[in-house]
This record gives C-alpha cells, sequence and structure tokens, in this order.
C-alpha cells in the first residue's frame, strides 16, 4: 500500500495503519523479552515513522483530501500514534515518591482496553504535575497483559484494583475511590490522551477558586471513524445546573473534584445506572459549585465500539430503553433538586406549585429568570408540550416515524412505547449510511417514506431546525404539522 494510498477507499488505508499501530504494541511486547525497552522501542519508532514519513504528503499534494476533516483523522492517526514520539517516556524530572502523598489520586478503569491504553499512560505519566497516584481499577476477567504493559513505564506511583465479579462502571470507579489518597479525585479513560498539563492547570484552578469542587475541561475529539461536533459545555455554574437537567455538562475523562467534599455530600457513583457519569453530575450541580475550564486539555477518542450506543440498546423487562427510562427518572429528581432552591420569589413566578405539578416548562421560567435573559436555546431545549398536543392532532391513525435515532430518537420511543405504540419506524442519515443496528425491525430506509404521507407522521428529533430535512420531506410530500413535526424545536 507504501506509495499508491490513493487506490485504496480512504477509511481502508486509516483501518491498515490503526491495525499496524497494534501490530507494533503487540511486537514490542515480544522484543522486550529479547533487549531493553529503548532499544525495542527504537526500532519500531523507525519502523513507524518510515511507513507513514510520506503518508499525509501524499494525500495533500494531489487534493485527495475529500473534506477537511479527513485531514484531521489522517495527522492525528499518524502523530498520535504511541510509537510517533521519538523516546518511549519523557518524565518530569521530579515525581511522586514514596513518603509523600499524592494530592490527586487519578482513577482509571482498564478492560480490554490494550490497543489504545498505552497512550493513555503515558499520557499521565508524562504529566507535568508529579504529585498523584493512577488507580487502575482492572476489570473482572480482563484479558489485557497489563501488568507487562505497566512495566514498560516503571511508575511507581501505579496501585491496581481488582474487580472480583463483574459489575457495572459506577462499582468499579467506587472501588478506585474507597483506595484513594489524595486529596482531589480525577478520571480518566483508557482509550483517550490527557494534554501534559492537565493536571497543573485543574489543580492550579481548584487552589485559586476554594469555592469549586468539581472542574472538568474543554476536549477535541478524534478517531478514524470520528463524525461528531462537539458544542463547547457551559464554564459557569449557574449555567451548567440549568444545563444539567437535560445534558451531561462535563465531559467524564476531565474532571477533577474535590474528595472530601464529594463524600460529605454523599456524592458517591450510582452503581445501579448505565450513564454513571449523568447520574453523578446532575447530583452535584445541587449539591455543590461547579465550573468547566475554557481550555482543551484532553483529545476523546472516537473510534468504533461506543459505550454509549451500547447502553442505547439494552432495554427493561417491557422492551423500553433502559437508558432512556433512568435519564427520565434523573430529569425528575432533577426538578425536585431544582424546587428545593426556588426562592419566596420564584414560588410566587411558578404559581406556588408543590414538586408534584412543577414541570420543565417551570424550571425553564426559574432559568430565565435566574440567568436575567429569555433566550436559553444555547441551553436548554424548549418545552414539547406544544409537540405532543399537535402530534396527537394530527396522527390520525397514521405510523409515528422518527427521525434521527440520536439521544432524542431514543427519548421520543420510550414516549411512543408509553403512549401504547405497537409500530412505529426510525430513520437516521448517519446510521443508514454506516450501517448501524440495520438488523433493527423498527428501522427504515429515509427514500421509502417518499409520496407517503398518508401512512407515515414523521417526528424529527433534532433539537435545531436542519432546513435539509425539512427540505427533503417537503419534496416527499410533506407538509409542517400535518404531516411531521420538529418535536424539540
Amino acid at each position: 500500500m507504501n506509495g499508491v494510498w490513493g487506490n485504496y477507499p480512504f477509511s481502508d488505508v486509516l483501518q491498515v495503519y490503526l491495525e499496524l499501530d497494534y501490530l507494533l504494541k503487540r511486537s514490542f511486547l515480544l522484543l522486550i523479552q529479547q533487549m531493553e525497552h529503548s532499544e525495542a522501542y527504537a526500532i519500531l519508532h523507525e519502523i513507524w515513522t518510515n511507513e507513514t514519513a510520506s503518508l499525509y504528503t501524499y494525500y495533500e499534494d494531489r487534493q485527495l483530501f475529500s473534506n477537511a476533516k479527513e485531514a484531521v483523522k489522517l495527522k492525528d492517526l499518524v502523530e498520535l500514534c504511541f510509537f510517533y514520539a521519538e523516546e518511549l517516556l519523557k518524565r518530569p524530572a521530579h515525581v511522586y515518591t514514596d513518603g509523600i502523598p499524592p494530592l490527586i489520586s487519578i482513577i482509571l478503569p482498564v478492560y480490554r482496553s490494550q490497543r489504545y491504553l498505552w497512550e493513555a499512560l503515558r499520557s499521565i505519566y508524562e504529566q507535568t504535575y508529579p504529585h498523584f497516584e493512577l488507580i487502575i481499577v482492572n476489570g473482572y476477567r480482563n484479558d489485557d497483559p497489563l501488568d507487562v504493559i505497566l512495566s514498560i513505564f516503571g511508575d511507581n506511583r501505579t496501585i491496581i484494583v481488582q474487580e472480583s465479579k463483574k459489575v457495572l462502571l459506577g462499582a468499579s470507579l467506587n472501588m478506585g475511590i474507597k483506595q484513594a489518597q489524595g486529596e482531589f479525585i480525577a478520571r480518566m479513560d483508557a482509550d483517550d490522551i490527557a494534554h501534559t498539563d492537565r493536571l497543573a492547570k485543574q489543580i492550579d484552578f481548584m487552589q485559586e477558586h476554594k469555592d469549586i469542587d468539581l472542574c472538568g475541561t474543554m476536549f477535541r475529539a478524534f478517531g478514524t471513524t470520528n463524525q461528531w461536533n462537539y458544542a463547547p459545555f457551559p464554564l459557569t455554574h449557574l449555567e451548567l445546573q440549568c444545563r444539567s437537567l437535560k445534558y451531561c455538562n462535563f465531559l467524564h475523562p476531565t474532571v477533577i473534584w474535590r474528595r472530601e467534599k464529594f463524600l460529605s455530600e454523599g456524592l458517591w457513583y450510582n452503581e445501579e445506572v448505565l450513564s454513571e457519569d449523568t447520574d453523578l453530575f446532575a447530583r452535584a450541580v445541587f449539591a455543590v459549585k461547579t465550573a468547566n475550564l475554557q481550555e482543551s486539555l484532553l483529545l476523546y477518542r472516537r473510534e468504533g465500539h461506543n459505550l454509549s450506543i451500547e447502553n442505547l440498546k439494552k432495554r427493561d423487562p417491557n422492551r423500553q430503553s433502559l437508558a432512556v427510562g433512568q435519564s427520565l427518572q434523573l430529569e425528575q429528581r432533577n426538578l425536585a433538586a431544582l424546587h428545593r432552591t426556588l426562592s419566596e420569589n420564584e414560588k410566587h413566578l411558578v404559581g406556588y406549585k408543590d414538586v408534584e405539578a412543577f414541570t420543565y416548562g417551570d424550571a425553564l421560567q426559574i432559568y430565565r429568570s435566574r440567568l436575567a435573559r429569555e433566550d436559553l436555546s444555547n441551553l436548554l431545549p424548549s418545552d414539547t408540550n406544544n409537540s405532543a398536543t399537535i402530534f396527537a392532532a394530527n396522527t390520525h391513525n397514521r405510523t409515528p416515524v422518527i427521525w434521527g435515532y440520536g439521544w432524542n430518537g431514543q427519548v421520543l420511543e420510550y414516549i411512543l412505547q408509553r403512549q401504547g405504540f405497537k409500530e412505529y419506524k426510525i430513520v437516521d442519515q448517519f446510521w443508514q449510511k454506516l450501517s448501524i443496528n440495520s438488523d433493527m425491525p423498527n428501522l427504515m430506509n429515509i427514500e421509502d417514506l417518499d409520496r407517503r404521507s398518508d401512512t407515515f407522521y414523521i417526528l424529527i428529533s433534532m433539537d435545531k431546525h436542519y432546513p435539509e430535512v425539512t427540505e427533503r420531506l417537503h419534496r416527499y410530500g410533506y407538509a409542517l404539522r400535518q404531516d411531521y413535526i420538529e418535536y424539540f424545536v
């Protein structure tokens, strides 16, 4: 393939080099049985650099990138590979030694993570802030060669906590926290890459702002299959609390918090939910003060398997989405938490409703008042009561079709199931393109909607207007409200 990359699909080229990266890592484990680590690394570094030396310029000179994202994907693939760096490890001169208590305890769960764990570990051991302990929670029956990989780095700040049974991630993280000595708890995932000054900048912020108990950062997503665009999270506590009514506002592997403050507030991970991070942070914003740093301090890998998508597939005994059901329950708890904070003027604003009658629409009123602004569209979706009324009035025995099977699409599916719809359909342009979940019985092709407004009523799940979607529906013969509704707009 070397030198004739243009003869192959771009996605295939990316995959080949991903596999080469993994092959070199496995080769490294064999070579270090015969030679020094540094010598083995030098050999594999030379192989990687030789194989990729002209890869990027080949595509750039021939203008083979179809868009800017492809150029970024290829550059990331080459430069973020473990063997791209000239040295195995650039450890800072002063590191944590026995007898000096760590200020930060980093919790890192590991389960079948060896493909990308190397980069994650290096990014931690190269942190410019040295006074930390890395607590690795080793998953039950994990078959990663963890001890061998850790021996490559030889860092005595590492502790392994072993799971004795299969548990959800929240339970694994609590195991790590129980072993922590640090004043602060930081999170890291086994496939991401922390900037070398991540801990230093977060500790500086937390020590300068004693009133802040939980702090996250911005991030940049990367990966050969990365198609996600992320809007920046809010930075200030009140906006974070507001947006937490519906969304998670912290990227899990960027957060750091004060351990004793969280323990005193009973802020442990919920060990029985799928989205343990969303659950914890939603509770935290009503118990402690929070913030996000504007600077991006983590590279967030989006590659192949995604736990969030896997969680969306899980069903309760009634065949309803377990993740969505848990999320809607969390929303109700968030509304109750907000209701407990209402001032006398705010109670008057919502008509002195008790907690059972307090609605999401009431919550929007409260935050419009607290933030002194009418437009909350960059924080929260609008109230959907009007959309629900329009849908109910116009369905006329037609089959509902959910357009877009992201989170909002899953919420709509849950609502339809709760309303007793036994038949509904799902279309998703992105999933259709990638052939994701093509075995789902409810999934249909978008093209099959053409000229069938007498059969289907469309529920667009996106929370902002996409003219290309509505224009396509108009071409297919669908009219706004009568035949489709942008449910969350």
